[in-house]
């Protein structure tokens, strides 16, 4: 079979890729397969060429048969386990063939994210909190993993920030808040009372129109002298601090749903949080409490 010479130059890691395509791909599909590559969405590549985005998804779905390539979130695994690439360094004297699995890495769109929200893909982890004095389990936090059917687990710092970028996070929460419910609710009973549920909240979910009545929701679906839900907030992507917002706090607060600051000290918005909002409680970063017994500074942070 005919086969033809492709390279593109991935900037982000300096490197060139180049392996042998099939004769039957065209210039224009080893032009998309490039933009692809490069880390394109089919929205910037539809801008990019001029053409509709729903052009450039029939293109790249014509491509995607052709390459045997099942989906983005196989991408490169297709790629690297069908075609063999070398991986050509920009000073170009460690070229190399990448031959096994430890060396793929999904790549993510919002397109992806978007199909697996419709497929049901993304899963609450319920993750058990204790009490280190008395051994009680006192609540939960839950958290997301992506369930894909075909590359299975993939780890939540691939599609968060992403999510968060792109305003599906908001979905992907609501989800995640009616999944919770409906794993406790038979269970319910066997709870302790004022059992917490945490769970992380970006400033896109906060600021969401109808992102109260789903927190009142859920409290009210495990009952309201039962559980108390409580929202962490992440710095990653800080809340605005703005009358509208602390509105909603003082709201939530009301409905006895509290707030706790995740991962505090890692971000600039740390005391920024705790000088206009109502927290209640801040969660100590872990790079602290692991250097707490040997480094001093650590320790008396956490104390």
């Amino acid at each position: 079979m005919n086969s033809c010479d492709f390279r593109v130059f991935l900037q982000e890691f300096g490197t060139t890729v180049h392996l042998s395509l099939p004769g039957s791909v065209s210039e224009k599909e080893r032009l998309l397969l490039k933009l692809l590559m490069q880390g394109m969405s089919v929205t910037e590549i539809s801008q990019y060429r001029n053409r509709s985005a729903k052009t450039i998804s029939h293109q790249k779905k014509q491509l995607f048969e052709k390459l045997g390539i099942q989906s983005d979130i196989t991408f490169w695994r297709d790629i690297f386990f069908q075609y063999n690439p070398e991986i050509i360094s920009a000073t170009g004297n460690n070229s190399h063939k990448y031959i096994n699995d430890n060396h793929y890495h999904h790549i993510v769109t919002p397109e992806a994210i978007s199909l697996a929200l419709e497929n049901h893909e993304f899963k609450p982890w319920i993750q058990p909190v204790f009490c280190a004095q008395t051994g009680v389990l006192t609540g939960c936090e839950v958290l997301v993993r992506w369930e894909h059917p075909q590359t299975g687990m993939i780890p939540p710092d691939q599609f968060i920030p992403l999510a968060e970028s792109s305003g599906l996070i908001v979905i992907m929460t609501r989800q995640l808040m009616k999944q919770t419910a409906d794993i406790l609710m038979p269970v319910k009973h066997l709870l302790p009372d004022n059992f917490h549920i945490g769970i992380n909240v970006s400033a896109g979910c906060f600021l969401a129109a109808g992102f109260e009545k789903e927190c009142l929701n859920l409290v009210k679906k495990l009952g309201n002298d039962k559980i108390k839900l409580v929202l962490e907030l992440t710095e990653r992507n800080p809340i605005p601090v703005t009358p509208e917002a602390r509105a909603i706090f003082d709201s939530l607060h009301q409905h006895n749903i509290t707030f706790a600051l995740d991962d505090f000290g890692t971000g600039y918005a740390t005391y920024r949080y705790l000088q206009a909002f109502p927290v209640d409680f801040i969660k100590i970063d872990k790079s602290f409490v692991q250097m707490a017994s040997v480094d001093e500074i650590s320790g008396h942070i956490v104390d």
